[in-house]
């Protein structure tokens, strides 16, 4: 039987005032985390997919007048982040826009679920996902920050973010709760990249506000959204075309391919990539189905699945591959509206215990 591990934790950094100030704090005391996060990028574009650096640095720059456009509050905190991590804005959107800049050159990860409180039997609605990634470029999982925002004139929150990015996941004071799955597209585009419209997801008070700002982007690129608040749940599939909002009473879930038709993209439905989402989606929702009560337990072993393992709900590196193309669970994640709470796991859920930040 597999130990799980109860001293698994991150630190949360708090980061309090304005815009640019609270990115300043988070960029200063990231520094180092930062820097090697972004030499590991320059260091795989160039190895495995023949981009130098100077390139690198001028695609990310196209995304900046775009993101100001959408959201001075984000603008001044990148260029925060930016200044405290001693970097160029530049430097910073190769993270901000990692989605747009690196991720359409390779295969998405990540399978989610959002639960209605109707369904619960604790009469609690959760929004969870396993957060898997290519162990390179991200330091196989060591890329994590955890940042609370503290504000007087907008919701605080706590992300669960990847160094230099402005938030990916995360539960505001609304218990407005976020998580995210890559999607493919035919390419990005210049425009707001994903987790600027994520960080915005959880500037907003309710689920219609959310999906508003989702709409409102001019999206660089693709990203699945799963929320929930305590009166209601949704998914989102959003591209550069369009967003298609999913509503339930009760559960939905999500993987790393379209469950709604796409204007402009022809998504294919053969290979190995998509039969890994199409078996993780599946999976997840025979188990949602097949409950008998769905509670936080439950939830918590849903993440733990291996049917299919290595590349499970629980993934775990397939060392046959070569190591630039291995992946895993980095963490596992729930979120729990009404408490405005945060459980993460440390790793593998199935070996790390899921432990408690609140607001």
């Amino acid at each position: 039987m597999t130990q799980i591990s109860k001293n698994s934790l991150y630190e949360v950094l708090e980061v309090k005032g304005g815009d640019f100030e609270r990115g300043f704090a988070y960029g200063e005391a990231h520094k180092s985390l930062i820097s090697r996060l972004l030499e590991s990028h320059f260091e795989y574009y160039a190895k495995h997919l023949g981009f130098d650096k100077d390139s690198v640095l001028r695609e990310a720059s196209l995304f900046a007048n775009p993101i100001r456009e959408y959201s001075e509050e984000i603008y001044e905190e990148l260029n925060g982040i930016a200044k405290g991590a001693e970097l160029s804005l530049d430097h910073i959107l190769v993270i901000a826009a990692f989605n747009e800049v690196f991720y359409p050159k390779l295969s998405k990860l990540c399978t989610s679920f959002a639960v209605h409180s109707l369904v619960t039997s604790e009469r609690l609605s959760y929004v969870g996902q396993n957060n898997d990634e290519g162990v390179e470029p991200w330091l196989d999982g060591e890329c994590v920050v955890l940042i609370k925002h503290t504000r007087k004139s907008a919701p605080d929150f706590i992300t669960y973010t990847y160094a230099g990015a402005p938030a990916m996941m995360g539960i505001n004071s609304y218990g407005l709760a976020l998580c995210i799955n890559a999607l493919n597209f035919s390419s990005p585009r210049v425009g707001v990249p994903m987790l600027c419209v994520a960080r915005e997801v959880l500037n907003q008070k309710s689920l219609e506000d959310a999906i508003n700002a989702i709409a409102r982007a001019k999206r660089a690129y693709s990203l699945n959204f799963m929320m929930g608040t305590p009166y209601e749940i949704a998914n989102v599939e959003a591209s550069p075309s369009g967003v298609q909002v999913m509503k339930s009473q009760s559960f939905v879930y999500h993987a790393n391919h379209y469950l709604c038709p796409v204007e402009g993209y022809q998504e294919r439905t053969s290979g190995e990539y998509y039969k890994n989402s199409n078996l993780r989606c599946e999976r997840m929702g025979q188990l949602l189905r097949s409950a008998k009560f769905i509670d936080f337990e439950y939830l918590k072993n849903v993440l733990r699945d291996h049917e299919g393992h290595p590349y499970g709900i629980c993934r775990h590196v397939d060392t046959k591959r070569p190591k630039e193309k291995r992946s895993r669970t980095l963490d596992g994640m729930i979120y729990i509206p009404e408490r405005k709470e945060a459980w993460i796991a440390k790793g593998n859920p199935c070996e790390n215990e899921f432990v408690r930040y609140a607001l």
